[in-house]
């Protein structure tokens, strides 16, 4: 703040100051030089465009290959059936997939807030068999049909259905339950 004060006053008065005091002939132009041999001009850094675009290029290449790969509907279907290692096998699986199916629609049919915890609690195990379920498949392809993992698969849907059979049965058994309760009150 106070060299800005003195810097104004002595600009304002440049010419008084130059004509009581002046300088020899050249000495402005000899002090430039020394002060430029002393400490050279530093070139002012320039963007340089061409390592952006060294950079750029690739990723805009990896990030468009990539979203022209990778999108789902170019994702090939990587889904095994046991049909593919035995007609009767996989004649078994579809039918099996059909009652858990099934199953699953009569359970949901059947939720109501008396049996809502039993129904979203076997839902859940049926998520996690039905992930493992998955998991067997890609088990099943990679291993080119090994008769261990088709039965783990056919195990695993088996387990699906009686899961399934038993909250039908629970919620059948909770239901009743309630009618006969309702009907002992009137």
């Amino acid at each position: 703040m106070m060299e800005d004060k003195w810097k104004n006053i002595f600009d304002q008065n440049k010419d008084l100051i130059r004509e009581e005091f002046p300088l020899p002939s050249g000495h402005e132009k000899r002090f430039f030089d020394k002060l430029e041999q002393n400490f050279p001009a530093v070139e002012k850094l320039r963007f340089n465009y061409w390592k952006v675009a060294a950079v750029m290029i690739p990723i805009l290449m990896l990030s468009t290959y990539y979203w022209l790969e990778m999108r789902p509907e170019n994702v090939q279907n990587n889904s095994v059936t046991l049909a593919e290692f035995s007609p009767e096998l996989g004649e078994a699986e579809n039918q099996l997939a059909y009652i858990v199916e099934m199953n699953v629609k009569k359970v949901k049919s059947l939720e109501n807030t008396d049996n809502q915890d039993l129904v979203n609690t076997s839902l859940s195990k049926l998520d996690m068999l039905q992930k493992d379920y998955n998991h067997l498949l890609i088990d099943l392809k990679q291993s080119g049909g090994n008769p261990q993992v088709m039965k783990s698969v056919l195990m695993n849907l088996q387990l699906q259905v009686e899961v399934l059979e038993s909250v039908l049965t629970q919620i059948n058994t909770i239901q009743e339950f309630k009618n006969n309760q309702d009907e002992t009150i009137f």
